[in-house]
């Protein structure tokens, strides 16, 4: 059998099928009764709950933050609010007092201080001066790596 025999053959098969009306509205009102499963639209549990809490925590931080006066002050951190103003007169006087006693202290300088100014400025002539009698063999005492990194770089030496 080819191709159009068996569509013959099929369309005389369904020609030959005769479905009573009656049958076809009842199975059609069978359908049209039934309806799709209803879900339950918000989630159960542990999950929920979690989600209820966050959600009451955020807008909680974000009214605090919204309504808090600080801010329509101008208030920074650590600023001092008038109930506090008697106990932070002492500390401020120890402050100044540490303040004062650091000033006083002198920074130590090593033996290359002044060098380290001059290239921190710009200025390359004692540094290379330096290097160039370190490599000469001159100078006994050797420059420091920072300082020899930066002499190999801005340095010539000279014949």
């Amino acid at each position: 059998m080819n191709t159009n025999q068996w569509e013959s053959s099929y369309q005389q098969a369904i020609e030959a099928i005769h479905v009573p009306s009656h049958l076809d509205e009842k199975v059609m009102d069978g359908l049209r009764n039934i309806k799709p499963a209803q879900k339950n639209r918000r989630p159960q549990g542990k999950a929920s709950l979690l989600s209820k809490v966050g959600s009451g925590l955020g807008v909680l931080a974000v009214a605090i933050v919204l309504l808090h006066p600080a801010q329509y002050i101008g208030a920074e951190p650590g600023q001092v609010t008038p109930g506090q103003a008697e106990r932070v007169k002492p500390a401020e006087g120890q402050l100044a007092q540490k303040a004062a006693a650091a000033a006083t202290v002198q920074p130590v300088l090593d033996e290359w201080y002044h060098i380290r100014e001059e290239v921190q400025a710009g200025n390359f002539m004692s540094l290379c001066a330096q290097w160039r009698r370190q490599q000469g063999g001159d100078n006994n005492t050797l420059l420091p790596k920072d300082l020899a990194t930066k002499a190999k770089q801005h340095c010539r030496l000279l014949p």
